[in-house]
């Protein structure tokens, strides 16, 4: 009788919760998540239901979260690991380029070594053929010899072989009556013309601080008074110099002021731009122009060091002394960077007699001279 108590009476209660309007508790197969029916009224078994079922969610989140940063600890060692290798071929490879450009720089250092000493074996090689068409074959080398090519390049040997730095008749290697036949008089001297970058003058011309040829255009009656004022500017710097052994702020300053004003009118001159484009003298301007920057470093190297004389060399150039003969004269070239300028019309008797000259002086020291010997580079190739 009991067993069938037990069902009614739940039946009653149900029926009477109903009629109360109380919510049901039915648990969702799907989410398994207790869901309230809204005719149900409530019970503690939902309750309890509820928090059994958010710790399994809890447990169960914190398994999934567990194997997550597994997982992601494992990435994060794959990718570290890439990353080493990464570095390791990265480092591997920028030693290997290294490696190879080091390789490739002692290449080329020993390719350009072989090149300049090519190079340099080959000068070897023209002085000898030049200087066999000079001692041999001299009726050949008239245009050189006119042009001063063919002096120049005898200077430029016996100041590689026996010119010394200044001439001194005790030092001296050559004996007085040899001097005596190379002595040079005012006339040889008048007909041969000597150049300094832009500066030509006579052998027989004194050269001191003043400037004596100014290029055609610079001569003008227009740029007399500009000129003039360089002239006597400079000449003013030149003694103070010389007197008191350098140059003052003042005169440098009033220097530059001056060439400044003729450089500014050289360069405005309407009447020099129409005449250079109507006859085509452009190398006459581009002569003047280099005449004056020329000038300008001068007097920069002038404000560096407020001392002219050493960009006169050893005070100038005096014929009486250094053009006493060929010696002489060749060592003042030699130590001041002078060479021969071309023959002037009517000088070229003068130019082949000191060829002449110079040659049989190197005729005595051809031998041990080793610019005229080129040298087996087989071995370097």
């Amino acid at each position: 009788m009991w067993k069938t108590a037990i069902p009614a009476c739940l039946l009653g209660l149900l029926i009477s919760s109903i009629s109360r309007g109380q919510e049901v508790v039915v648990v969702d197969p799907v989410y398994r998540y207790p869901t309230r029916l809204q005719w149900s009224a409530y019970d503690p078994v939902y309750a309890v239901t509820s928090r059994i079922y958010a710790q399994a969610d809890l447990i169960r989140a914190q398994s999934d979260a567990a194997v997550d940063f597994a997982e992601a600890r494992n990435l994060h060692a794959s990718a570290y690991s890439k990353e080493l290798d990464n570095w390791k071929k990265e480092l591997r490879i920028y030693w290997e380029r290294k490696t190879l450009a080091e390789k490739k720089k002692m290449e080329l250092d020993h390719i350009r070594q072989i090149a300049r000493l090519k190079y340099l074996n080959d000068q070897k090689w023209q002085n000898s053929r030049v200087w066999d068409r000079f001692k041999n074959h001299p009726e050949l080398s008239g245009p050189n010899i006119r042009n001063g090519s063919a002096l120049n390049f005898m200077l430029a040997r016996l100041a590689a072989s026996s010119l010394p730095y200044q001439f001194d008749h005790e030092s001296s290697r050559f004996s007085t009556e040899a001097l005596e036949q190379l002595e040079l008089d005012h006339e040889w001297l008048s007909q041969l013309t000597l150049k300094q970058g832009p500066l030509k003058f006579s052998a027989s011309q004194t050269v001191d601080g003043t400037i004596s040829s100014w290029p055609y255009i610079l001569r003008w009656e227009d740029f007399r008074d500009s000129r003039t004022a360089v002239e006597q500017a400079r000449a003013a710097v030149v003694q103070e110099s010389e007197a008191n052994g350098e140059t003052s702020v003042e005169s440098i300053q009033r220097l530059e002021a001056a060439l400044m004003q003729l450089t500014k009118q050289y360069h405005g001159s309407a009447k020099v731009a129409q005449w250079v484009k109507q006859r085509n003298r452009y190398t006459h301007f581009y002569a003047g122009d280099r005449f004056l920057q020329d000038l300008d470093r001068e007097i920069l190297q002038l404000e560096k060091t407020g001392d002219i004389r050493p960009f006169r060399g050893q005070s100038g150039y005096d014929p009486k002394v250094d053009g006493k003969h060929v010696v002489s004269l060749l060592c003042f070239m030699n130590r001041n960077g002078v060479e021969f300028a071309a023959a002037k019309p009517g000088s070229e008797f003068a130019y082949h007699n000191l060829f002449v000259l110079m040659r049989g002086l190197y005729l005595t020291v051809a031998e041990e001279d080793e610019s005229l010997t080129p040298n087996d580079l087989s071995n370097h190739s």
